[in-house]
């Protein structure tokens, strides 16, 4: 597959608001969450918490809220208001299915690395049908960190038989883009609505970014 002025045989997705349109479900889910328990929540909570792996986010709100709960209860019942969301209400992106098709037939090895937790998302990708396109999926509990390191794009590759150099990361986070560029990966940016001003920042770093995997469909795949 050639995108643009390169030849991809590898890629590494992340996957809440690259591949799936579900950042808005993690904050609908944590103030429903915080609410019901008579307590205010906004947008400045939703946005600290994107750079967050699932722990450390659990590990905020206790602290920001001063929750009479441990990390640990704290997300098992927010994973309960999410889990339902995940597999019955939240979409593919734009495209996505599609392209992921089209990359699995020109034999492009694929994964998925993500801050999610490892069977929330694998339950996400077999209800949306496009599980069987990955090799694997990856999470930061699993190598022991977050996006702002590169260990987990680092592992991906490795798992995936490929060098940095050699490999694609798909994300939509303007802290995981940087980190990825820091490690010698190509990046490709996804729009995500909810974060617009994010994507103006990930639009000067990574080396392509797009507003839909349609968009890439439609204007950028040429054989190769």
């Amino acid at each position: 597959m050639r995108i643009n002025n390169f030849d991809i045989n590898y890629i590494i997705f992340d996957m809440d608001g690259t591949l799936l349109d579900s950042l808005s479900v993690w904050a609908d889910s944590d103030r429903e969450f915080i609410t019901g328990l008579g307590m205010e929540y906004d947008g400045r909570h939703s946005l600290a918490m994107k750079k967050m792996h699932f722990d450390s986010a659990c590990e905020y709100l206790v602290r920001e809220f001063s929750l009479p709960l441990t990390a640990e209860e704290t997300g098992k019942k927010i994973l309960e208001i999410v889990e339902e969301h995940y597999i019955n209400g939240v979409p593919l992106k734009d495209g996505a299915e599609e392209f992921l098709s089209a990359a699995h037939m020109a034999g492009v090895k694929m994964c998925v690395a993500t801050s999610n937790k490892k069977s929330l998302a694998e339950a996400s990708l077999k209800a949306k049908d496009i599980i069987d396109y990955m090799e694997f999926v990856l999470t930061s509990d699993e190598v022991g960190c977050g996006k702002e390191s590169p260990e987990i794009f680092l592992k991906a590759a490795e798992l995936l038989g490929a060098k940095p150099s050699e490999t694609v990361v798909f994300e939509d986070s303007i802290h995981a883009v940087m980190s990825a560029k820091s490690a010698g990966f190509r990046v490709i940016g996804v729009y995500d609505k909810l974060c617009p001003d994010e994507f103006e920042e990930i639009e000067k770093y990574a080396d392509m970014s797009v507003r839909s995997f349609r968009e890439l469909l439609n204007n950028a795949i040429k054989g190769g």
